[in-house]
């Protein structure tokens, strides 16, 4: 009985090593195999950067893309800032270290989201804006023409044409009809014409005579015009109503201070206050032997004697009728008001600059002159858009001068 037991005691034995000599090996085996698996892992080929593709055009990525990545167009999206075709973004990160057979994936631009423009021409503002919203588009810019096939406050052309693809939530600029340009003619000038003369004038340029009125002016005789309102040169239509503003010789007149701020009561200044300080009254003159140079302010004024008068010896003044133009080293005056005391003064000047709006249409640009005496325009014409304009202002102190374009005031600046 105990032979029995002890042969079945080795025999297990026998067994369990044989067992676990047979695991050991095979454990061996496979920490061998997996050590070799993961040595290959990470040691084939070295590691390569990734490069920055965003903003590259496929074919330009597919050509500078390293051997060994792999590329993958992820996705694809409209972008406003990338053309189509282009990269918005990409993974792994830009300079990202990677093993050889990586995959990047990039996000693709389908370029602008882009709209079909409405046709606007004909409608009106309102139908015009709601359209464009309709549309995901915006009202650009505007710009006003005459015409006489579209009714006023209607759309006469606009930019991009009708039809056309257009990236969306940009803007369309218009062009806007102010219906028929009315039939115009620039006021001639009738200062120092006679009323009766004017009158005449104007019934045949097609105007109504308005209201007369009457102020002190020394230096002219009694009914001569001093002034008109409109002003000269400004554009009226036929039937429109013009007011005249004629001297009293040495009465008073009739026109009230309120009367007067209607007309621009100077030609050239005439009444513009001047500073006379520093400047010297002419005699009653003789005739002069040699002539010479008129005195010139620290201003660069000349004093210019007009009234034909001869000058006394003692004094050193020329006339304006006996001297030669190349005998004055100044330049003649643009504009010569007359002092009180009968002397002419040049008025200097000053340039301005103004720069032209933006858009796609010359605009008219008048420049209005303000000063006590009243307004004056001194420039009128038309410009291309960012055209730079300079314009040479006369350069009385605490005066200024309006900007208008297409008749809207834009800027006042002041004349210091």
């Amino acid at each position: 009985m105990a032979k029995k037991t002890g042969e079945s005691c080795l025999a297990i034995m026998i067994k369990m090593t044989l067992l676990i000599t047979i695991m050991t090996i095979i454990g061996f085996g496979a920490v061998y195999m997996a050590y070799n698996k993961l040595n290959d892992f990470f040691n084939r080929g070295g590691t390569i950067v990734v490069p920055d593709f965003r903003g590259k055009h496929l074919v330009e990525v597919m050509k500078m893309k390293p051997e060994g990545l792999e590329i993958v167009r992820r996705d694809e999206k409209f972008d406003p800032k990338l053309p189509k075709d282009h990269v918005i973004a990409q993974f792994p990160e830009p300079h990202t270290v990677v093993k050889p057979g990586k995959q990047i994936f990039l996000s693709v631009s389908l370029g602008i989201q882009k709209v079909i423009v409405p046709d606007l021409v004909g409608n009106a503002i309102r139908e015009v804006e709601v359209a464009l919203l309709n549309a995901q588009l915006n009202t650009g810019n505007r710009a006003y023409v005459f015409s006489a096939d579209v009714p006023p406050d209607r759309v006469v052309g606009q930019s991009p044409m009708p039809s056309e693809e257009y990236g969306i939530n940009k803007n369309v600029d218009l062009l806007i009809s102010l219906g028929v340009k009315p039939e115009t003619l620039p006021l001639p000038n009738l200062t120092g014409v006679s009323l009766e003369t004017a009158k005449s004038r104007l019934k045949t340029w097609g105007f109504n005579l308005g209201k007369v009125f009457s102020t002190t002016d020394k230096g002219r005789a009694r009914f001569r015009i001093i002034s008109t309102s409109p002003a000269p040169y400004s554009h009226l239509r036929k039937g429109d109503t013009v007011n005249i503003l004629i001297s009293s010789g040495n009465d008073k007149g009739s026109a009230t201070p309120d009367d007067l701020k209607l007309f621009e009561i100077y030609d050239g200044f005439a009444t513009a206050k001047a500073d006379m300080s520093g400047f010297k009254a002419l005699t009653p003159m003789q005739k002069a032997p040699i002539p010479q140079v008129a005195p010139v302010t620290p201003q660069n004024t000349a004093i210019i004697n007009t009234a034909n008068t001869p000058v006394s010896p003692t004094t050193n003044h020329t006339t304006a009728a006996n001297t030669p133009l190349d005998a004055v080293n100044t330049p003649p005056p643009l504009i010569s008001p007359k002092s009180p005391s009968g002397l002419t003064m040049a008025i200097p000047e000053k340039e301005i600059s103004y720069m032209m709006p933006d858009g796609f249409m010359p605009k008219e640009l008048k420049i209005i002159h303000i000063t006590e005496s009243g307004r004056k325009q001194i420039y009128s014409a038309a410009h291309k858009p960012l055209d730079l304009v300079n314009v040479k202002v006369p350069f009385v102190p605490n005066t200024k001068v309006q900007i208008y374009i297409n008749d809207v005031p834009i800027e006042e600046l002041k004349i210091d």
